[in-house]
């Protein structure tokens, strides 16, 4: 018999109150944090103070680690993450993917006096919405962090913009005032040779002309150019805000279907009249 079997099918039955809950680590995990530590988390808000000391906190997967480092990670396991667990009664325990182990995590939940869960009280007793509870509270934070994050993304996107779009203009402005004062100097210098050659002037002018339009086509195709590159960053600005976007409203439909299952679970639960065991 696995762990995985007896977590989902072996339960203890008094009204809608609970013996024992199991909650999974695998001890190969290097870290406990992110998903794991707000697992955790939402455990222990599920399960609420009183009822901790009905919990067995399993570790399992030791055959993936060698011997030294399981003990140095149970180790810091009890004396950090889990401990606030253990101070309430919680219990420690190993599982060794063996039916001896299993039946041995079961023993320690077998004369546990039956409790309520905090969740069952929430809903059922003081009739709070399921976002209301303290575990809904958990979801609701990581959705507003997830929203903090989001305007920051937004804010910073938008502030590369501005300064994009700023040193386009004063680079814009730079080349047409080196434009302005390269032609004053060109016809400076046209002026000064319409006036020492005199039998030349016609030529004279019509090269200075014909090198104005030049340069002045130059210029509309670089400004033509400069409007082009600018049209491009903006739509992939936009593109990159509307990605961003979807994936934030993705993020919360995927949340808010995360509540509905739960509350539908819960809802389930404080109407069977057999009761049930919440195991994870």
């Amino acid at each position: 018999m696995r762990i995985h079997d007896l977590n989902h099918n072996y339960r203890y039955q008094n009204g809608s109150r609970l013996a024992g809950l199991i909650y999974i680590h695998r001890i190969s995990d290097r870290r406990f944090s992110g998903i794991a530590g707000r697992n955790f988390k939402m455990f222990r808000e599920l399960c609420g103070e009183t009822s901790l000391k009905n919990v067995v906190l399993v570790t399992n997967m030791w055959g993936e680690v060698s011997h030294d480092v399981g003990e140095a990670r149970e180790r810091e396991l009890a004396s950090n993450f889990l401990k606030p667990a253990l101070d309430k009664g919680a219990r420690l325990s190993r599982h060794h993917n063996t039916e001896q182990s299993a039946h041995d995590v079961i023993r320690q939940i077998m004369n546990n006096h039956p409790v309520v869960l905090q969740i069952q009280h929430e809903i059922v007793d003081e009739h709070r919405d399921i976002t209301n509870t303290a575990a809904g509270g958990v979801i609701n934070a990581e959705l507003a962090e997830e929203a903090r994050r989001h305007e920051a993304e937004r804010r910073r996107v938008e502030e590369e913009r501005v300064q994009a779009l700023r040193r386009m203009e004063e680079e814009a402005r730079r080349k047409m005032e080196e434009e302005r004062r390269r032609r004053e100097e060109e016809m400076r210098r046209a002026r000064e040779e319409e006036a020492r050659a005199a039998l030349q002037r016609q030529w004279e002018m019509e090269r200075v002309q014909a090198e104005a339009r030049r340069r002045e086509e130059e210029a509309r195709l670089a400004r033509q150019r400069a409007e082009e590159e600018h049209r491009r960053q903006v739509a992939l600005i936009n593109e990159r805000l509307a990605a961003e976007a979807a994936a934030a409203e993705a993020a919360r439909v995927e949340r808010q279907r995360q509540i509905d299952e739960m509350q539908r679970r819960a809802a389930q639960h404080s109407h069977d009249d057999g009761g049930g065991c919440l195991i994870m």
